[in-house]
């Protein structure tokens, strides 16, 4: 491992971890005099009543501005610009996302539209943002994306199929609450989804040619969490411990990426999700093991591996074995049987292999260097693919 000798870290300015914390948003807000919070979420965390008590409490203490509860999948361009609309016109001068990643992403970017003006296009791409928005208040209700640790927005431009980044630190949170109590009823199988992304996010954030010493010891204390309880928490989630440790797991795994990076894997994983309905952790669940033989097939990675396997509570002899079990335990949990669900055109994938090859951010810091040919490769033995579509 060489050892970097200049680094920075980001990180939110203030994180609240632990059961039932969601109630002190409103004290929050009060005691930094936000008077006109906003609150963002979706569809099925609104019916599931989870942003109710939040909303009411707000309410009471006549500090409300407003909500939108129409934040999709997969967080659209033009979904966030109306959303930095409401803000405006609301006068809100705070944000509280409350939901998995893409609540949290399009929250970050419009709370920049709000106080910058213009379009959530204007901001894609690194460094675009010129200074902070709205403060901002995250709140997951998964144990996976991390995003309310990060500093990057992941949307979706339709019209082109295909997944943009927005990457600045002003999108860090003022305060990040991961209260695991909303985690407690999460389906299975978005469980399942969203905990692996989680393990992919720390390993990536490990392996990657830019990880900070920070992000390596946050990377390996996310996977002694995660490790051990992924699978528990799927068989039975009604078991509040493990469902504790995924949350604390799934944060560190945020923290761990934002100060290093995500490699191949997400690469690969954005433009297949930009084209296919397929959810984000399935694909990066599906293709983490194969993108990890690439890499340890040129003798990158395997103290790492061992390392990562290790805190996982895997046995490792050689990371080759590793790899194997995370196919199985991907073929366990049911994320390929999701994946397979989905007919890929082969008349995509040379698209597909160079948006990924040329998205920098993410194979820049892989440790091997992946072609278009090889790229093409790995989607063919991991997706289903139409062939008559050639």
């Amino acid at each position: 491992m060489k050892l970097l000798t200049q680094f920075d870290t980001h990180l939110p300015r203030r994180v609240l971890f632990g059961r039932g914390r969601l109630d002190e948003v409103p004290a929050i807000c009060i005691a930094n005099g936000w008077r006109r919070p906003f609150v963002v979420t979706d569809y099925g965390v609104s019916q599931a009543g989870l942003v109710a008590p939040l909303i009411d409490a707000l309410s009471k203490l006549e500090i409300f501005a407003g909500t939108f509860n129409a934040v999709p999948a997969e967080p659209e361009l033009q979904v966030v610009d109306r959303l930095g609309e409401l803000l405006r016109e609301s006068r809100a001068d705070c944000i509280i996302g409350v939901g998995g990643g893409s609540v949290m992403d399009a929250s970050k970017v419009a709370s920049i539209l709000a106080v910058h003006g213009g379009n959530a296009t204007d901001y894609c791409g690194i460094g675009k943002v010129p200074a902070r928005g709205l403060p901002s208040i995250l709140v997951p209700t998964t144990a996976g994306t991390g995003s309310e640790a990060t500093f990057v927005a992941i949307l979706t431009e339709p019209t082109q199929g295909i997944k943009v980044g927005v990457v600045s630190p002003h999108l860090l949170a003022d305060v990040a609450v991961v209260d695991p109590t909303l985690t407690d009823n999460l389906p299975s199988g978005i469980t399942a989804a969203t905990g692996f992304d989680a393990i992919v996010h720390a390993m990536e954030a490990l392996i990657a040619k830019v990880a900070t010493p920070v992000a390596r010891g946050l990377a390996l204390q996310a996977a002694s969490f995660l490790g051990p309880n992924l699978e528990t928490v799927v068989l039975n989630g009604e078991d509040k411990q493990a469902r504790d440790a995924m949350a604390i797991g799934s944060h560190l795994a945020g923290l761990a990426f934002a100060n290093s990076s995500c490699c191949a894997v997400h690469a690969l994983a954005l433009p297949l999700g930009g084209r296919y309905p397929i959810p984000h952790g399935v694909i990066t669940g599906c293709f983490f093991a194969e993108v990890m033989r690439y890499n340890l097939a040129l003798d990158c990675c395997k103290e790492d591996a061992k390392l990562f396997a290790d805190a996982l509570g895997f046995e490792s002899k050689n990371g080759f074995d590793f790899c194997d079990s995370l196919d199985a335990l991907a073929t366990r949990l049911g994320l390929f049987a999701q994946l397979q669900r989905v007919t890929v055109k082969a008349s995509d994938l040379p698209q597909m292999a160079q948006a990924a090859c040329s998205n920098q951010r993410l194979m820049g810091p892989n440790p091997v260097t992946l072609n278009e040919n090889q790229s093409i490769e790995i989607y063919r033995k991991v997706l289903r693919i139409d062939e008559c579509t050639a």
